[in-house]
């Protein structure tokens, strides 16, 4: 590292660091209330410029077809699909900022973006909101601790969030996937609708639009999804919910938000005899100079592993073991979402045709959860449970024979896949946990994390269940060349990670309280999925940034009342 330099030109009311979907709104929210707020980015800004929905293949230099040259640099990152010639440059350089795992615990860590807005650049969009099933799931089944919120708590905060995010989605009525704000729903194709009344007949599951952050109709200067397909590229008319382009671009709009990009946060800085958060320590990524900046307030929103691992980083003479850590189980919990089971299966065509260049509708059908709730008899040999995400495909008959006339018309012959795929729940246990390897630093001399993870008996229990289940809907659905799959989560899970730094009423045994603010240290916050104290089936990102927006909210308060 280079000498270091203190950046800050004036005393801030709060630092962010991360741009992410819990970022973006700490920064909004704060800084429409006239909030002083200081943005620390780790990667370059993102603009409309870089956005490629629209661009074919054959416009890039590669063709998209140099998977191994974006290997070379990204071997984790390249895994996730979406990290391709289009977007490599948004992703981290696997090489220079590396991490560890034990030999026989692979991991892989995707989805770790360098460019504002974060993962909300190349998510999936699918945004579901927990229930008290999955706040309070420990007083169901004994295993674990419930949160320390209930679904009351944050109610009309997922309100708040979705009318501003914008969720296409259809209500259902389910006590344990409650309905949101929804925009006109997508309409759902004729295979989707056939798997929906089919498994509800034999069933009595329920089949529904995959309640999806893409707009139908336009608001706040944003337009509705136009179906040209590919969203993790961007969207230049801002469709689906990106924070670079929503909540940070209001944040900054207020004047009185400043991102600082390339910045990578090293570690907290405290103040020994008040115990308080005085500010961040990061080193700028473009000149390798070490930088401070100071405010009242430090939010940490930088994604699971990475905020914990500037926790584990920011340990002083009176927090030795990482700040915030008084009990002990900061890094600990690490959960992630099993994705491994599932099946696929053909169905029929309904005058459908294959197009290369027609609408593509972003959003599938999402499969609520219905093993171990009220009414059910529970699952036999595991906790909690799992939901899927799917649809149908509609494709050329690639594997035609023949060739000539003949082969050009067996082409043609639609072929319509149906999908299935489980998303379960890992329960939170101690032994899969983040710590820092002191031993091996990135590019920037910042320790690396170790990342211990892997099943337990229950999730590959629901791994099996969720093969078997997927295949015998498919079957009921009428699906032909039923294909069932259930293996190991190791070492790709669903980048879906949460809890190291879980939230609880016990300080003894939690890092945060129901605010997210650290139990040791009340000028700092950790916003992101961190605190979650369980990671139920339904993706995370929705009840991160609802999270988050309370959190805020709280803080403001405290901040009036001169509590922090």
């Amino acid at each position: 590292m280079r000498r270091m330099q203190n950046k800050s030109n004036r005393e801030y009311d709060a630092i962010v660091v991360g741009s992410g979907a819990s970022g973006g709104w700490a920064c909004k929210r704060l800084a429409e209330a006239g909030l002083k707020v200081a943005l620390l980015e780790a990667g370059k800004p993102q603009r409309d410029a870089n956005f490629s929905e629209h661009k074919p293949g054959f416009e890039l230099k590669y063709r998209n077809r140099a998977t191994d040259m974006i290997r070379k640099t990204r071997p984790v990152q390249s895994v996730f699909d979406v990290c391709n010639e289009y977007t490599a440059d948004w992703f981290v350089n696997d090489l220079e900022e590396p991490y560890i795992t034990p030999k026989d615990q692979p991991f892989l860590w995707m989805g770790r973006l360098r460019v504002t807005g974060g993962r909300t650049n190349v998510w999936g969009r699918v945004s579901l909101r927990f229930s008290d099933w999955d706040f309070k799931a420990a007083s169901h089944d004994g295993f674990g601790e419930d949160w320390p919120v209930g679904y009351k708590d944050l109610e009309p905060y997922y309100d708040l969030v979705e009318k501003y995010v914008g969720v296409t989605g259809m209500a259902e009525g389910l006590e344990h996937l409650p309905d949101g704000q929804f925009q006109p729903a997508m309409p759902l194709t004729c295979q989707e609708i056939l798997v929906r009344n089919r498994v509800k007949e034999k069933f009595g599951r329920t089949v529904t639009l995959a309640r999806s952050a893409n707009m139908t109709r336009p608001q706040n200067g944003r337009g509705p999804c136009h179906y040209c397909g590919p969203c993790e590229r961007g969207c230049v008319t801002h469709s689906y919910f990106n924070s670079a382009f929503t909540t940070v671009a209001d944040a900054l709009r207020t004047g009185n938000c400043t991102l600082i990009s390339n910045a990578m946060a090293h570690k907290v800085l405290m103040d020994e005899e008040t115990n308080r958060a005085r500010g961040v320590l990061y080193v700028d990524r473009n000149t390798r100079e070490t930088c401070e900046i100071h405010a009242r307030v430090v939010i940490l929103c930088a994604q699971t592993q990475e905020s914990t691992r500037i926790l584990l980083n920011s340990g002083t003479a009176a927090h030795p073991n990482g700040l915030a850590n008084s009990s002990g189980v900061l890094g600990h919990y690490l959960m992630a979402h099993v994705r491994s089971g599932g099946a696929n299966g053909d169905v029929p065509a309904f005058g459908e045709k294959p197009s290369m260049g027609g609408p593509v509708k972003p959003v599938g059908i999402y499969v609520a959860r219905f093993r171990n709730l009220k009414g059910d008899a529970p699952a036999k040999n595991f906790l909690r449970g799992f939901g899927y995400e799917g649809g149908s495909n509609v494709d050329f008959n690639w594997g035609a024979p023949g060739f000539g006339e003949a082969y050009k018309k067996a082409l043609r012959e639609p072929r319509v896949d149906f999908d299935l795929t489980g998303f379960g729940e890992v329960l939170p246990r101690w032994e899969n946990r983040l710590e820092i390897d002191p031993d091996v630093k990135d590019v920037y001399g910042i320790p690396v994390l170790k990342i211990y993870m892997k099943d337990s008996e229950n999730e590959r229990a629901m791994i099996q269940d969720m093969g078997d289940s997927a295949g015998e809907m498919l079957e009921a659905a009428g699906a032909k060349n039923i294909r069932v799959y259930a293996h190991p989560s190791a070492p790709r899970w669903a980048l879906h990670e949460a809890g190291t730094a879980r939230m609880g009423s016990d300080p003894k045994k939690s890092v945060l309280n129901q605010f997210q603010q650290t139990h040791d240290v009340k000028n700092l916050f950790v916003t992101d999925a961190s605190g979650f104290a369980s990671n139920p089936c339904q993706n995370p990102t929705l009840t991160i940034m609802t999270l988050c927006a309370r959190s805020c909210d709280y803080l403001m308060g405290e901040m009036k009342r001169g509590e922090i």
